[in-house]
């Protein structure tokens, strides 16, 4: 009885300096970013809270991977990419800017069925990009010779950011990191 007591200690302990790590690394995220884009560090925590589907903040292992307020600034529109589990897995959402800290989330991609996910392999990591108005999600497929990619092309429509191309890359024409 008592053994089992001191690993239930033991088990809710590491679980609880699991999350506060996890609190840790979304905060240095948030500061990171907040310095590389100008935004207040309150506003991305914001817009990650936004972005992700786990409800309780300290069980999402999401980071960030791009905060692109330039790429789709035509319509006010800001690109935020995350990252989370085992294989690097993307999650592409966009906001329209209405103030300096007023965020509004009108759009989350959905990869096309054929993809599997924006997800990394073991050859190459997935990678999005806003880029003249457009977002592109280059997405690596595992071949004997190393790595293919899927180029796909989302656009404005008036109401969301809807697919709207695909183009097969080999290694050297993907876009450099």
């Amino acid at each position: 009885m008592r053994l089992r007591l001191i690993l239930v200690c033991l088990v809710l302990s590491s679980s609880l300096t699991l999350a506060q790590n996890w609190k840790q690394v979304h905060k240095k995220d948030e500061e990171k970013w907040a310095k590389t884009t100008g935004l207040d560090p309150n506003t991305i925590h914001k817009m990650w809270r936004s972005a992700s589907s786990i409800p309780n903040e300290n069980d999402d292992d999401s980071r960030i991977a791009d905060l692109d307020l330039e790429g789709l600034a035509d319509r006010h529109d800001v690109l935020l990419v995350t990252y989370a589990g085992e294989k690097n897995c993307l999650t592409i959402t966009v906001f329209r800017q209405f103030s300096e800290s007023k965020f509004e989330k009108i759009s989350s991609l959905q990869p096309p069925p054929e993809s599997g996910g924006f997800c990394d392999t073991d050859d190459a990591s997935a990678k999005a990009y806003a880029e003249n108005g457009a977002i592109m999600v280059r997405v690596p497929h595992s071949t004997p010779q190393g790595a293919d990619f899927a180029l796909y092309r989302y656009e404005w429509n008036g109401i969301t950011y809807r697919l709207a191309g695909k183009k097969d890359l080999r290694e050297g024409d993907s876009r450099p990191d």
